[in-house]
């Protein structure tokens, strides 16, 4: 399936004629790289859902030269790889159209919309709109989540991290450096990323101290063992405040614990945070995360989900939560589960049958077409895949998921057979690393 969705995407990105393709441009301005990478993605998948070319406006970027830092990028290919071979014209400038009625600029029909779109957060649409369209919830396809769940444990997850993944693929200045570090740092699997935010996150959210966190790295490395599975505690972090790794290598000495050199662990000031060298650091360090085999980060922050979501796109099969959050759940920003739309739902436990026309639902089940039948929103009424029948059951029994979402373009004429396709040797898609490893969380004895 990651194949099958980037052959869709470089369909999408790379149009026959860019002048007459129809256009969704993409800016963010005053956001850190996590929240600007979610940005993207969901440009990304509003291109995917009207059968659009995705450009992003990086003018406003803050990373950008003199933006916030005389010190920050040139451009956004100092970076990373071109994500399309269209560019962001004076003449898409003049002639787009800003998405401020989602309800018609959704549409895939060219004659109904605008040739050129530029998107606003999905955020301030859930703000300005009561009801918004399904694509502002990041919505994955139907089609596609029932394929990925067989292999997968947070489809939701692997659908974003392979977007985001498409849209950050290092050029080979950022993938050497990326390299080099791997090799300096000594970095290999098994092993657990850690990641420590603070600074600006003392008014967002709640701090956790180094044992918090190293209860749950703990917790982690002693189930292996009553799996018999022993290995070195080896421990990768990553944080804004980097004289807490003095405090892990003096507290937990029994650990072995790989980080950055603590020079470049800084993002307390425009002048570092906003640089291109922090951000070369940054994404380094990002990498590195989504590569470790758990993780055990905060889900509050844009950079715990990012990481957590590349991590999915990057290995093979996630039979198991490959992570342990210290505050929210893994969640998809914006989301909104109470769309009147049917959605799909799966059970968070064992229930038995307690309403009328109940059915019974065993931990996992997975029910699609699923809509509340009271006001209260405690009942709802489903589709039931195990038992291949519709029935009731309470709400506090099951999980959301995504919203059932079947209104896609159908790209089945540019579904062919990858393996005698070039297009997927094609590095302008290529993914290094894309569903390559496999994480000790899911060996088996």
């Amino acid at each position: 399936m990651t194949e099958v969705v980037l052959n869709r995407i470089h369909y999408l990105q790379y149009p026959n004629d860019c002048a007459t393709a129809r256009k969704v441009i993409c800016g963010r301005a005053g956001a850190g790289m996590g929240s600007t990478v979610h940005h993207w993605v969901y440009c990304l998948i509003y291109a995917y859902y009207t059968n659009r070319t995705m450009i992003i406006d990086s003018s406003q970027w803050l990373y950008l030269k003199n933006i916030k830092s005389k010190d920050g990028v040139n451009d956004f290919h100092d970076l990373f790889q071109s994500i399309t071979k269209c560019k962001y014209t004076n003449h898409d400038k003049k002639i787009s159209v800003s998405w401020s009625n989602p309800q018609s600029m959704d549409s895939t029909d060219p004659h109904k919309t605008p040739q050129v779109i530029r998107l606003t957060t999905a955020g301030i649409i859930f703000r300005d709109k009561p009801v918004a369209p399904k694509i502002c919830n990041y919505s994955m396809p139907t089609e596609l989540f029932y394929n990925v769940i067989r292999f997968k444990y947070k489809p939701m997850a692997w659908w974003n991290g392979l977007l985001a993944q498409y849209i950050i693929r290092p050029n080979n200045f950022l993938q050497k450096f990326i390299n080099q570090s791997k090799q300096q740092f000594q970095f290999r699997s098994p092993i657990v990323g850690l990641h420590i935010r603070r600074t600006d996150k003392r008014e967002e959210s709640k701090l956790f101290n180094i044992d918090q966190y190293m209860a749950k790295v703990k917790l982690f490395f002693d189930n292996l063992a009553k799996r018999k599975i022993n290995i070195k505690r080896r421990v990768f972090v990553t944080t804004d405040e980097p004289w807490l790794i003095t405090q892990l290598k003096s507290k937990y000495s029994s650990y072995q614990f790989i980080h950055p050199p603590l020079q470049q662990l800084k993002a307390g000031t425009y002048t570092t945070r906003y640089s291109a060298l922090h951000l070369k650091h940054f994404l380094r360090d990002l990498f590195l995360l989504a590569e470790c085999d758990h993780l055990v980060v905060t889900m509050s922050s844009n950079v715990g989900r990012l990481a957590y979501e590349l991590h999915e796109a990057i290995y093979s099969q996630t039979q198991s939560q490959h992570y342990t959050s210290l505050d929210n759940d893994y969640y998809i920003h914006s989301q909104r589960q109470h769309q009147k739309g049917p959605c799909i739902m799966q059970a968070k436990q064992n229930c038995s049958s307690t309403v009328s026309n109940g059915i019974i639902l065993i931990k996992g089940d997975i029910l699609d077409s699923c809509v509340s039948l009271n006001k209260a929103k405690t009942i709802y009424h489903g589709y039931s895949q195990r038992l291949k029948k519709s029935g009731s059951f309470p709400r506090s029994c099951v999980t959301y998921l995504l919203d059932d979402n079947r209104t896609y373009p159908d790209y089945s004429t540019i579904d062919k057979p990858l393996n005698s396709d070039p297009l997927h040797q094609n590095s302008n898609y290529n993914i290094r690393n894309t569903c390559m490893k496999s994480s000790v969380n899911d060996m088996q004895l």
